[in-house]
């Protein structure tokens, strides 16, 4: 069993500014959805679990806030750190709206629009790069035969989930991990769990 956890709200999810390798605070919202999704852990046997994070601060802070709901140290105690479940890079467009995007890189935002798979934002990553990134990751890492939770960020869960259900590339990039959710992989199928 993998559960796939996206941190929660963030102020730059309502402002709508890419994230990617940049941090944002939690906001209030996303402080009660990570109570939520202590609440869903605390049902599972958390000591047969292997915890995989990305490190960026906004993971970091959530988990924390988990950890303290549940008090049971083995979340922040076991967890294992992986860059490779860092966001999306979004390189110069981190902190920016589409809006803003659009304005200040109109030829990079159409490339993109054109190429969502292959093309590299400046000083960033393609899907491609990300979907290479993770595959390496769950390669090395993970046993299906296992359980692990996985504290990420929306774009990583969509690959992560795209590679375990062998998704096309089209269909990867249209999913969705809203932070209400929580994703589990159980005998080749995605649940989707509301928290």
């Amino acid at each position: 069993m993998i559960i796939i956890v996206r941190h929660g709200q963030t102020l730059w999810n309502v402002l709508k500014k890419k994230q990617g390798h940049k941090n944002s605070k939690l906001t209030n919202y996303g402080k009660k959805q990570g109570v939520k999704v202590s609440i869903y852990l605390k049902k599972k046997k958390l000591e047969t679990f292997k915890i995989y994070a990305s490190p960026i601060k906004r993971v970091v802070d959530y988990i924390n806030i988990i950890d303290n709901e549940i008090k049971n140290k083995n979340i922040k105690k076991n967890i294992i750190f992986s860059k490779d479940l860092m966001e999306h890079k979004f390189g110069r467009w981190e902190g920016k709206t589409i809006r803003e995007i659009k304005k200040k890189f109109p030829k990079e935002f159409k490339d993109r629009e054109n190429n969502k798979w292959k093309y590299k934002i400046h000083k960033g990553e393609s899907y491609q790069i990300l979907y290479d990134r993770i595959k390496k990751f769950l390669k090395k890492n993970i046993n299906l035969k296992k359980n692990y939770i996985i504290f990420t960020h929306e774009m990583v869960s969509k690959v992560i989930r795209g590679i375990l259900l062998n998704l096309e590339k089209d269909k990867i990039i249209k999913l969705k991990h809203n932070s209400n959710y929580v994703f589990v992989f159980k005998n080749d199928k995605i649940r989707k769990i509301k928290i």
